[in-house]
């Protein structure tokens, strides 16, 4: 019988060469970039060695291997309800590849380009290097969650405007969009004959509550939505590298196709192998992760708001991220760097995510219990006031 979920121990976390554990110095403990420290699924594992044993390794075929679309697309329609065309799904090597390609596609040099943020930073990276304009719009701060100020967001589109880039889940802020938050958000964009790009990487890391994927609303929102999914958050393989552009059809696909500048981001077929398995085999899995990772984020809002003197967090809706307001702790605009220091605990810095992103640290809660609580631990201690 397979090991649904194992989280990894401390032991064997430190001796993984990831960038994970090997950005910092061997006495920080790492909670920073989006990966869980989970023991790989055992089916996954198996498919990968599947392949290495039987030496098929070559290239991918350009729609991927058999079957792999139609799993992405059976898979959406059971959890979300959301119908994908199999021919307007194409794989990527990368959900950032799938916004550079989008920001070519369908907008020109000198085109603005709609941010809600603090938001995941390749988003206005993508924006920059492809030299469209990003416009950033902050979300609202409320007591219980961030809210989305669509006067905010219609005084920002101008005669230039040409895309909105949407991240739901929201990462870092792990809210869920309202379907009435979205419709407001499609009305937009349909008023304003504006491209949609949906990252949905995180759906899969929910708890509670409705995704509700942007291109359902309906079919002339669909028609101009492009979808960004796969499976690396949600099933812990982000270093093979896959992702899922998802259109309304072959047209949109080949106008994305032209975009890419003769540089297409592919997946390898250890990815979709492991894609396969995953979106085959392993929902026990996933649920058991969802189980520990629910503890974990119960356990980060308890200490955060008990025993963090001057810190604030709202409670993630979806995926393993929490959003840490340390603005009343005397840590200044960039926290993560004083934390890493005098903590010991490694955290991205929330002013790189854009604006609304200083004095906040964005923490990734998907370890095992021994680091969360020495992390949780290591913060309190630098933050405990002066006797």
């Amino acid at each position: 019988m397979q090991n649904p979920f194992r989280p990894l121990s401390l032991s064997e976390l430190r001796t993984r060469e990831c960038a994970k554990w090997r950005r910092y110095p061997g006495d920080v403990l790492p909670l920073w970039v989006a990966e869980m420290d989970f023991a790989l699924a055992d089916a996954i594992k198996a498919a990968i060695k599947d392949h290495v044993d039987g030496d098929d390794l070559g290239y991918p075929a350009p729609g991927g291997m058999p079957g792999l679309r139609e799993a992405v697309a059976e898979r959406l329609e059971r959890r979300y309800g959301a119908s994908f065309p199999v021919d307007g799904i194409k794989p990527l090597g990368s959900t950032v590849a799938g916004m550079v390609y989008a920001c070519r596609a369908f907008a020109d040099p000198g085109d603005e380009v709609l941010l809600l943020t603090p938001l995941y930073p390749p988003f206005k990276r993508s924006v920059v290097e492809t030299e469209r304009v990003p416009v950033e719009v902050e979300l609202v701060r409320g007591e219980e969650r961030y809210e989305l100020d669509m006067d905010a967001v219609r005084a920002a589109v101008t005669e230039r405007t040409r895309l909105l880039m949407l991240c739901n889940p929201h990462n870092p802020i792990g809210r869920m969009y309202t379907r009435a938050e979205l419709e407001a958000l499609a009305e937009l964009a349909l008023e304003h004959d504006l491209t949609v790009v949906s990252d949905e990487l995180h759906a899969d890391i929910a708890y509670g509550g409705e995704h509700v994927p942007f291109a359902s609303l309906a079919p002339e929102v669909a028609a101009r939505t492009l979808t960004l999914y796969g499976p690396t958050k949600a099933f812990n393989f982000p270093g093979l590298g896959i992702s899922f552009a998802l259109t309304s059809g072959p047209a949109v696909l080949e106008r994305l196709a032209g975009a890419t500048g003769g540089l297409h981001s592919w997946p390898s077929r250890l990815a979709e192998a492991a894609t396969l398995a995953a979106y085959r085999h392993c929902d026990d899995w996933l649920a058991a992760a969802l189980d520990y990772l629910r503890g974990n984020r119960d356990t980060v809002v308890s200490f955060v708001r008990s025993e963090l003197p001057g810190a604030g967090v709202h409670v993630p809706e979806a995926t393993y991220l929490a959003w840490l307001d340390l603005r009343g702790t005397g840590l200044g605009a960039r926290p993560a760097e004083r934390l890493a220091d005098v903590a010991k605990v490694g955290l991205n810095e929330g002013a790189e995510f854009g604006a609304g992103g200083e004095g906040f640290v964005r923490l990734n809660f998907a370890t095992c219990q021994e680091v969360l609580d020495e992390a949780l631990d290591r913060l309190a201690g630098a933050l405990a006031p002066a006797a």
